[in-house]
């Protein structure tokens, strides 16, 4: 019979079956929080686009708003597509409800305190409701 010469532990190569599970356990384990996090990170990266689009469509409407008198602004309901232009309802995916405050703002009849709601599929029908004072031009 022939005797296979002893190999010295400290030459032996390679990875027990044992080793070689532990490490994928270990390994997968550190995964799994990770892979959670970055779903959260990317609803709350679509959450900030939306609110982004929605404050920029906010200021648009309200830039138009002065160009317009008070009286036509209050309860007046636009269509907007996803840039915020106006469109036909049926098209419009973005809601934009306009609210003017009864009431003048610092006894000038010209700054009036106006008040926009965005709702629609475009936010996951969530309002996002704006404010500013605005100075009328248009009268």
């Amino acid at each position: 019979m022939i005797q296979l010469p002893r190999v010295p532990s400290r030459l032996r190569q390679g990875f027990s079956l044992v080793e070689v599970t532990l490490a994928l356990g270990v390994v997968g384990a550190a995964f799994i929080p990770l892979l959670a996090l970055l779903s959260v990170g990317f609803a709350t990266l679509k959450e900030s686009n939306a609110d982004v689009k929605a404050a920029l469509i906010a200021q648009r409407v309200l830039a138009s708003a002065q160009m317009a008198p008070f009286d036509a602004l209050s309860g007046a309901t636009l269509y907007l597509d996803f840039e915020g232009r106006e469109v036909a309802s049926r098209e419009a995916v973005i809601q934009a409800r306009l609210n003017v405050s009864a009431t003048n703002f610092l006894n000038s009849t010209n700054l009036r305190r106006v008040s926009v709601t965005l709702n629609g599929t475009a936010f996951q029908n969530q309002a996002r409701v704006f404010s500013a004072t605005v100075a009328n031009l248009g009268d």
